[in-house]
């Protein structure tokens, strides 16, 4: 029973592999899925297909160094190669029966003959490894994407804009009475800047605004309200309201993000990582630009609204 298992499972890890020999058949070849003809003395024969010892090497190896130690004497080697006997019988017996040009084994062939493909001709990305990128294009990327590892402190608020004069000054410290006395009602804020708020784009979010940095807060409110907010606590409501260029406001605290500062050398190998993908990703598109050049493409757009009808069919999700 252990022997028969291991068969079968051999065969799905190779079935798949033997089917990328499938071509169309003509006299001077063998047939499709028929293994390449063996190097060296056999060690079974099974019709016209030999099983040599070099396979069955290659077979054994290809179970890792944990599966070799099962085959350390005589018995159990035997025992192997009566699986690879059964996988063989199998195999010529799915071939008699036509599943060589089953569609779904078709299939299987395919997609593994593609991932040999890319392996022979692209290997693992040849020329992309890590001496192919320099110091220089890690630096020239740092210095382009300083946004990504350099950014200062942010603060995001919300506020309740009011007019730049005394008696909006005076609202503005009766909202805040009201807020400190309902502190447990969450929703109060929002509602008092629909009442109240000035700031017309700011509304419809409750008042609160993207995080800014202090130079943002500065070029939009002035310096002096940047100031004042920078120094609020996260979640802390203003004790006064704050004058800006545009009038005052009631600021609530809403989050602070800490300034990020990631170096050079940090960040070294992460960029590394991302040119090499790149790199990867332009062989590859290069790669398929040659061969779309051999064999011409054309798709027919007007075809895919019948693919999503059909997707939304019952019969699309039927096995």
């Amino acid at each position: 029973m252990l022997g028969t298992r291991m068969a079968v499972r051999w065969l799905g890890l190779t079935g798949i592999v033997l089917a990328t020999a499938c071509e169309p058949a003509r006299p001077a070849e063998p047939v499709c899925l028929s293994p390449p003809p063996g190097v060296g003395p056999a060690i079974a024969q099974i019709g016209d297909v030999s099983l040599t010892v070099t396979e069955v090497v290659k077979r054994l190896r290809d179970q890792g160094t944990a599966a070799l130690r099962r085959y350390d004497d005589k018995q159990r080697l035997r025992q192997f190669v009566d699986d690879q006997v059964r996988f063989e019988l199998l195999a010529r017996a799915a071939q008699e029966r036509g599943l060589a040009r089953d569609p779904e084994v078709v299939d299987a062939a395919r997609k593994v003959m593609v991932r040999r493909l890319l392996q022979r001709d692209l290997g693992n990305g040849a020329g992309t490894d890590a001496d192919a990128v320099s110091d220089a294009a890690i630096l020239e990327y740092y210095r382009q994407h300083m946004n990504d590892y350099q950014q200062p402190e942010m603060v995001r608020i919300a506020h309740i804009q009011l007019a730049p004069t005394d008696d909006g000054r005076a609202r503005g410290r009766a909202l805040i009475v009201k807020l400190n006395a309902k502190a447990a009602d969450r929703a109060l804020f929002a509602r008092l800047v629909a009442q109240s708020s000035l700031d017309a784009d700011s509304v419809p979010r409750a008042g609160e605004l993207t995080f800014m940095s202090r130079e943002q807060l500065t070029e939009t409110l002035g310096l002096s309200f940047a100031g004042d907010v920078f120094a609020l606590a996260a979640g802390s409501l203003a004790a006064e309201p704050v004058q800006s260029i545009r009038g005052w406001h009631v600021v609530r605290m809403l989050a602070r993000r800490e300034a990020l500062v990631r170096g050079l050398d940090e960040v070294k190998g992460e960029i590394r990582d991302k040119l090499m993908k790149n790199q990867r990703a332009k062989a590859f598109d290069g790669y398929l630009a040659e061969i779309r050049r051999r064999f011409p493409v054309a798709v027919y757009e007007e075809h895919l609204d019948e693919i999503a009808a059909q997707l939304k069919t019952p019969e699309a999700n039927s096995p």
